[in-house]
């Protein structure tokens, strides 16, 4: 949920429950003062009667109005003064409505009556619904403008927040383009600009501290290593040589070769992962599988391994270079983990390109096997192959997907 969306929620919610309340309580003030005052009406009929008593020493007749009635009643025992609300029946309407009794006791001529006033409530209760249904119009309408005006100011006061969330969506580190913040007359915005700008200086530098580093190291590894391997292919000619110490040196022969091949493709890596591949080309990944076969079949043939293909055109956009790595990883992942006599299913599809293999064992974590130098103990790779695969994949945003059903072990690449 959006910080905005959640903002006016709280707020409308809070505003309706506050105005709920204060609707409550204008309602029963509203009342109580609209009840007061058909009280106070009553006491001034209260005042006339017992004046009109004292000037006449008589009852005055009764009356029968509208919304007003005065009637008496003679009691042995005076009544204690009240004001209560009843409902009472109107003549005139030939119904019952709500009504406002002041109930008194007068003397006339030694004996005593019960004054009985009533006052009718229903203009004052149509006043009231009237007041409440304008009330209600106008709190309606100031939720509306509430609304209205807090989607227009919040989505105003934000708008250098989505201009800064777009530009730092949009950072690349392969791109050293800097970042320009929009100025804000918000304050926090503000800090937030230049606290990211320090950030992606600070990011930026430290990457190309990285970058060179790594470019350094792996060109400067590739003089040493060249030597080494002269070196070793000198004493190898050698025929002085014991054949203990020739060991030896086929030993450290084969561990150069393995620095040089691991230099080789953390250079690529670090490549890839800069970006220096940016060229795009259509490749036929059909071409390029037959190609790697034909390259690999020796390989094949020292495992007697059997190849079972099922090409479909199969076309793709990226680098020719890096098609090429993808294809020759995986189909060399498929030989080097394979059994004796063992099988290889190649397919491709129009959006993808599946190679299923035999193998020792289960299934394989899913989660670990594109990691770096993640290997079985009895790999002799050096557990880049697969690293190198979804390096790639990641480039383009191409799934990758790892499987094992019926003995084969699959990965299928899915692209668009």
């Amino acid at each position: 949920m959006k910080l905005q969306t959640k903002y006016n929620r709280a707020t409308i919610t809070a505003t309706i429950a506050v105005l709920l309340i204060a609707s409550i309580i204008y309602y029963f003030f509203l009342r109580y003062a609209l009840i007061n005052q058909i009280d106070e009406a009553l006491r001034v009929e209260e005042v006339e009667i017992y004046h009109l008593i004292q000037l006449h020493d008589t009852l005055p007749a009764e009356s029968h109005f509208r919304d007003q009635r005065i009637e008496f009643k003679e009691v042995s025992i005076p009544e204690k003064r009240r004001f209560i609300s009843k409902e009472v029946f109107n003549p005139l309407d030939n119904k019952m409505e709500n009504g406002r009794q002041l109930i008194f006791p007068v003397h006339v001529k030694r004996q005593h009556y019960t004054s009985i006033v009533t006052k009718s409530q229903s203009e004052a209760e149509h006043l009231l619904l009237l007041i409440l249904v304008i009330t209600t119009v106008v709190i309606l309408l100031l939720l509306a403008i509430l609304f209205i005006l807090n989607r227009l100011l919040l989505k105003k006061m934000w708008k250098p927040f989505h201009s800064t969330l777009s530009a730092m969506n949009e950072f690349n580190l392969s791109n050293p383009t800097p970042i320009v913040f929009e100025k804000s007359p918000i304050d926090e915005f503000n800090a937030l600009n230049a606290a990211w700008t320090q950030t992606t200086q600070k990011i930026n530098q430290d990457y190309e501290s990285l970058k060179t580093f790594a470019d350094n190291a792996s060109h400067e590894m590739q003089t040493p290593v060249a030597v080494i391997n002269a070196k070793l292919d000198l004493l190898i000619q050698d025929h002085q040589i014991t054949e203990k110490s020739m060991h030896h040196v086929q030993a450290m022969y084969h561990a150069v070769d393995k620095l040089t091949k691991l230099n080789q493709s953390l250079l690529l890596i670090t490549k890839i992962e800069h970006n220096q591949f940016k060229e795009k080309r259509t490749i036929n990944i059909r071409a390029v599988l037959k190609e790697r076969l034909s390259h690999l079949e020796e390989l094949i043939h020292s495992k007697d391994l059997k190849v079972t293909t099922n090409f479909k055109e199969s076309t793709v956009m990226m680098h020719h270079v890096l098609a090429d790595i993808l294809v020759n990883n995986l189909l060399v992942n498929a030989i080097r983990h394979n059994i004796h006599n063992g099988h290889m299913i190649i397919v491709t599809s129009p959006h993808s390109v599946k190679i299923s293999n035999s193998g020792e064992g289960t299934g394989l974590d899913s989660t670990i096997i594109f990691n770096r130098f993640e290997k079985s103990n009895s790999s002799d790779g050096m557990g880049l192959g697969l690293a190198i695969v979804k390096q790639i994949c990641d480039l383009y945003q191409f799934p990758i997907q790892y499987s094992f059903q019926n003995g084969l072990h699959s990965f299928e690449v899915l692209y668009r």
